[in-house]
C-alpha cells in the first residue's frame, strides 16, 4: 500500500503553497484561507484518498490527471454554487450567465489541479505497482 503520509503531507503542502499567493489577491485573511481550503486543500485530500484506495503509482499519469481534475471540478462546482447562493452577487446576471461562469471557474480550478497533482503528488507515490496477495 502506498505511503499513508500522503493523506496529510499533500493537502498541507497544497494549503501552504497556495496560501503564499494570498498577498497577490488581497492579503492574508480568514476568508482567503477558507477559500484556499475549500477549493484546493479539500480536493487535494480527497484525491490523496483516491490514490491510497486505488494504489496509484508514479506511472499512472492518465488516472492521476483524470481523478485530480474530476474531483477538483466537482468540488469547485458545488463550492461556487454555494458561494453564489449564500452571497448575493454585486450585479444581476441571468441564470445561464451564472451557470456558465460557475462551469468556467470550475474548469479554471480543475486544469491547474491536474498539472499540480502530476508534478507534485507523483513524488509521494511509489515507483512500481503494488501487487496484493
Amino acid at each position: 500500500m502506498p505511503n499513508k503520509q500522503i493523506l496529510w503531507i499533500f493537502p498541507a503542502l497544497t494549503q501552504l503553497i497556495f496560501s503564499l499567493f494570498l498577498p497577490f489577491f488581497g492579503g492574508f485573511s480568514l476568508a482567503g484561507f477558507g477559500g484556499i481550503f475549500l477549493f484546493t486543500t479539500l480536493p487535494a485530500f480527497f484525491f490523496a484518498l483516491v490514490c491510497l484506495r486505488y494504489q496509484f503509482h508514479q506511472r499512472n499519469l492518465v488516472q492521476i490527471a483524470f481523478w485530480s481534475g474530476t474531483i477538483s471540478f466537482i468540488l469547485s462546482l458545488v463550492g461556487f454554487s454555494l458561494l453564489i447562493a449564500i452571497e448575493a452577487p454585486t450585479e444581476e446576471l441571468a441564470i445561464w450567465e451564472q451557470t456558465l461562469a460557475i462551469v468556467f471557474y470550475a474548469l479554471m480550478f480543475a486544469l491547474p489541479s491536474m498539472v499540480y497533482a502530476l508534478l507534485l503528488l507523483r513524488q509521494f507515490l511509489p515507483k512500481k505497482t503494488i501487487v496484493s496477495p
